[in-house]
């Protein structure tokens, strides 16, 4: 009923007839999944960041405006928001989904291999253990506890001895080094493109 739907029309449809909106998640959440899953390399934080840009677009379609851009532009916007907010906070925004009334899901097993599926792990594992070798101590230390043992800014202050102000910056920092060091030839693996 909705397949010749652009999806500004689908968006704007939605507004009144929620199913509409259905339509928009099954055009759109591999591509917003494959998005955050590159740039978290975590499948339960990928999930859950889709979970809440879809539930965010949901409870915001009525704040939608047709402005010439495509309907999947605004939610991505929304996706760049969640994941910076992610970013920024160590946690992935639960509002939307708990003003919907969304119950959490555990992702299963087979969720984990699709997940993975979409993640080229051999050219991002070589250029991340060479842009690792390029941060300072501080940094490779900071992001060890927080990225791969997936430790709070709490957590990492502690370890570090230092402010959860200053975990959070080395975090960054090293996040921010990483992503200039592995460069445009290992982009793909990192933001998605394909």
């Amino acid at each position: 009923m909705y397949e010749e739907l652009t999806d500004t029309e689908l968006l704007l449809l939605s507004r009144d007839e929620p199913d509409a909106f259905a339509k928009l998640f099954e055009r759109h959440a591999e591509p917003v999944l494959r998005y955050f899953v590159r740039r978290t390399l975590d499948p339960d934080v990928a999930a859950e960041l889709v979970a809440e840009t879809f539930a965010e677009a949901f409870a915001s379609r009525r704040r939608f405006r047709d402005r010439g851009a495509a309907g999947v532009a605004w939610i991505f916007g929304i996706a760049r928001h969640q994941l910076g907010r992610f970013f920024r906070d160590g946690v992935v925004d639960a509002r939307a989904r708990q003003r919907l009334g969304m119950p959490e899901r555990e992702l299963e097993p087979e969720d984990y291999e699709r997940i993975e599926e979409l993640i080229d792990f051999e050219p991002l594992r070589k250029a991340l253990g060479e842009a690792l070798m390029q941060l300072s101590e501080d940094q490779r230390e900071a992001m060890r506890l927080r990225v791969m043992e997936g430790r709070s800014y709490r957590e990492v202050a502690l370890a570090l001895a230092c402010t959860e102000a200053t975990a959070r910056a080395r975090v960054s920092r090293g996040l921010r080094q990483l992503s200039r060091v592995i460069g445009p030839e290992h982009a793909g693996a990192v933001t998605g493109a394909d």
